[in-house]
């Protein structure tokens, strides 16, 4: 079967379309033809291997998992031992960031437990822009951020895949949402739910000090003063991804100490991979509580230009792409 595979550590163009063996399902896990894969933030911050200290778990000296990927949506095709819950012929959709990746590829062979059937209101291609993101977003909002209705919510980052997603989610949750976003992204963030929308570039943050319940911080550099200033007294900070592994590192050594010191919660999301929240994700979708916002498709031959691309920032929604035929 053809995949997408890196053999070495590198940019986006060590990666390449290759003919690999196909999988076989283990205990617990189902064989899943892919007719659907999206595109996000670790495909392209593990190719290099820095910081170096993530290549003790990603591989020392060249990727112990060749195989990219980890959003899909697809058919099952084939059960192993133990399965008990899905059955040939169900569509499916899934994240593999935590089971060694894989999703680039014509079939992938997945754990029962991390999968969910796809929202039958959705194409393969919109549900496979949701597991990574949408549940990121969901266990930020839901579980970190313990957002409750009539909260003020501040997103910033709103316009990506995890920020298209933490709007709908605060929306469902009832909170009232301000988005920070670029202005050509104003009047997605709005449709989303966003009550109020900001340019990055532009916003005066000395007008907003102690404004907030909780703030959402997705894949962004932001330092720990400015949000300290800008939430209300027991207000919380979720960190969701950063552009700075220094903030990534930083905030999650001393983040329980500042919270103890300044009666604020701060705290860096650890996402991980969840059948039942996917389950949920699809209920939404279903209920049109939350819906993919799709950036573009791509070839699939296309896909390392496609990570490249969302290396560089400021995609708004998701790019996706269909394995070869």
């Amino acid at each position: 079967m053809k995949a997408i595979v890196q053999k070495r550590y590198g940019d986006y163009k060590v990666l390449t379309i290759e003919e690999v063996n196909k999988p076989k399902p283990g205990k617990g896990e189902v064989l899943v033809k892919v007719q659907g894969v999206s595109l996000n933030a670790p495909d392209w911050r593990l190719l290099e291997g820095k910081p170096f200290i993530i290549r003790f778990s990603s591989g020392l000296f060249k990727p112990k998992n060749p195989v990219k990927g980890g959003d899909f949506s697809g058919t099952v095709v084939e059960t192993g031992e133990g399965v008990l819950n899905l059955k040939v012929g169900d569509e499916v959709y899934g994240d593999l960031a935590d089971s060694g990746f894989g999703a680039f590829s014509e079939f992938v062979s997945a754990k029962e437990s991390i999968l969910s059937k796809k929202p039958h209101n959705l194409s393969f291609l919109e549900s496979s822009a949701l597991p990574l993101a949408s549940v990121t977003a969901l266990q930020g909002v839901r579980d970190a951020g313990r957002l409750k209705a009539g909260e003020k919510v501040l997103i910033l980052g709103a316009s990506g895949g995890v920020g298209t997603y933490a709007v709908q989610l605060s929306k469902y949750f009832g909170g009232e949402i301000t988005a920070v976003t670029s202005k050509k992204n104003f009047s997605q963030a709005k449709a989303l739910g966003a009550s109020e929308v900001l340019d990055y570039k532009t916003m005066d943050y000395e007008k907003l000090r102690g404004s907030f319940d909780l703030i959402l911080g997705v894949n962004g550099h932001y330092p720990v003063k400015l949000v300290k200033d800008l939430l209300k007294p027991h207000g919380r900070f979720v960190l969701i991804g950063s552009s700075s592994t220094k903030e990534l590192l930083r905030m999650s050594i001393f983040g329980s100490l500042l919270s103890k010191k300044d009666g604020k919660s701060f705290q860096v999301l650890m996402a991980k991979p969840s059948g039942k929240d996917l389950a949920f994700i699809a209920k939404l979708a279903e209920e049109g509580s939350v819906k993919p916002v799709i950036f573009k498709e791509i070839p699939f031959e296309q896909i390392p230009e496609g990570i490249k691309e969302l290396s560089e920032g400021h995609v708004p929604g998701k790019i996706v792409s269909k394995p070869p035929r």
